[in-house]
């Protein structure tokens, strides 16, 4: 959910992004004493991100323009996530109660952004962005780029 606001030469974009994933985790060891198996738990997880967005168009010429912009938000949701498993040498044993396991999930999140896009004539151009995203336990960093060409 999101609108944009022109400000002069710049625009300032509120958004709201609402996610649920899900995640399934299944996995055999062999060859080991202490082998884990996890049968297949899944988990939904959700989450809110309300965040803004500010950046400018630059004419370079009569078919090309540069977009500058920054973007940052916070990202809301579940504070953890559990999966199932048990030991593979206790399998058999009557009574093999499942061990389940539960990950935190940081939250909040925040969440920062930034990019070039160079867009030309006939749909062609090419971008440049940054992404991280910060918690307690989380640090991610990436950058990423990419050309488009439209037909």
């Amino acid at each position: 959910l999101g609108i944009t606001q022109e400000m002069g030469v710049f625009y300032l974009q509120p958004t709201l992004q609402f996610d649920a994933r899900w995640l399934r985790v299944s996995g055999k060891e062999v060859g080991s004493v202490a082998a884990f198996n996890f049968d297949g738990s899944a988990n939904m997880y959700y989450s809110a991100t309300p965040a803004f967005e500010i950046g400018t168009d630059i004419a370079l010429s009569d078919i090309a323009s540069l977009r500058v912009y920054g973007k940052a938000g916070v990202e809301f949701s579940d504070k953890e996530w559990e999966i199932e498993g048990r030991f593979a040498a206790a399998e058999n044993l009557p009574g093999n109660p499942a061990l389940h396991l539960t990950e935190a999930v940081d939250s909040p999140l925040y969440r920062v952004g930034a990019g070039l896009e160079l867009n030309g004539v006939n749909g062609v151009g090419m971008s440049v962005r940054y992404n991280g995203a910060f918690g307690e336990t989380v640090k991610q960093n990436a950058i990423s780029a990419s050309l488009k060409v439209s037909f």
